[in-house]
């Protein structure tokens, strides 16, 4: 039997590092310590193990400053090849890659696995020519990805929302601010660790403080969209309340249940005060927890 796992222990990430550098650099005579580079702790590493928690496939995911999903160390134990485990790291690679709201994946191939890349959908763009790690020829393979369509209720509003913020909140576009799921009582968003990360490799504070505000901010805009209602949403006074550092990807939840105000206000032409909470968690649980309120102005002009 064999299994998809994501490294997080320290004996987890030695024994990676140790297989990538066993697959990829001892054959070519590179010293131990040549599997790392400098974007692995900000990389999305996954890994097949068997049953005795040994890796026998592994790859690694990064997000690349155009916004590209970017594969590297690609690798699968010589004895399990042929046993589609590498496609199952391909996979799950490509799954967060969806997360993260990548439209395209690019990578560098050795020869002898471009047919590999082929076969899963990947363009063979031609020969690398550029600096090299390593004397093996390598090609530059590219493939675009469909973004998932999961959203359970009013996936259009929430399309609407995230061009909305982006048009209008540069800030949620450089924080790569995502919706990930809204049932028409709860809204969910994130954002990737990348760049979001302090030097302690969790979330910065900042970023936890704007997701939070976009959050509610976003709730209000698709609960005016259900009761066809117009209006600006601006906060006007929030504090937070930090529990423990956040690591992992980040997600803020906002739950009706957790809000007060009446948006029935804005039908009579009056301001509305909208008060809600925003919790944001991480790998172990609730990290912070965000309190909002804001208001919303009539507007006269505009059309939901």
């Amino acid at each position: 039997m064999y299994y998809l796992r994501t490294p997080k222990t320290e004996a987890e990430f030695d024994a990676y590092y140790a297989f990538r550098w066993e697959m990829l650099r001892k054959p070519l005579h590179q010293p131990e310590g040549s599997e790392k580079d400098g974007y692995d702790t900000l990389a999305h590493h996954q890994m097949v193990v068997d049953e005795t928690g040994q890796p026998v496939a592994i790859g690694r995911l990064y997000i690349n400053a155009d916004n590209e999903g970017a594969i590297r160390f690609m690798a699968v134990r010589t004895d399990a090849q042929g046993k589609g485990l590498g496609t199952l790291v391909a996979m799950a690679l490509e799954s967060l890659a969806r997360q993260e709201g990548i439209k395209r994946i690019v990578c560098s191939a050795r020869e002898e696995s471009v047919s590999f890349f082929e076969k899963l959908g990947y363009e063979n763009c031609g020969l690398v020519t550029g600096p090299q790690t390593t004397p093996i020829k390598h090609f530059f393979m590219k493939k675009s990805i469909e973004s998932l369509d999961d959203i359970l209720h009013r996936p259009d509003w929430c399309a609407e929302l995230q061009k909305q913020w982006h048009q209008h909140i540069p800030l949620s576009e450089k924080m790569g601010l995502r919706i990930t799921q809204y049932t028409g009582t709860r809204f969910y968003t994130t954002i990737p660790e990348a760049g979001n990360q302090n030097p302690h490799h969790t979330i910065f504070a900042g970023s936890q403080f704007s997701l939070a505000t976009l959050t509610g901010w976003g709730l209000i805009w698709l609960l005016m969209q259900e009761h066809k209602l117009q209006g600006d949403i601006v906060l006007v006074d929030a504090h937070i309340r930090y529990r423990k550092p956040v690591s992992g990807r980040p997600a803020a939840v906002a739950d009706m249940e957790n809000l007060s105000g009446d948006l029935g206000r804005l039908a009579k032409g009056s301001k509305a005060r909208i008060k809600l909470d925003v919790d944001i968690c991480g790998d172990e649980g609730v990290g912070a927890v965000f309190s909002g309120t804001y208001i919303v102005l009539p507007s006269q002009n505009k059309q939901c």
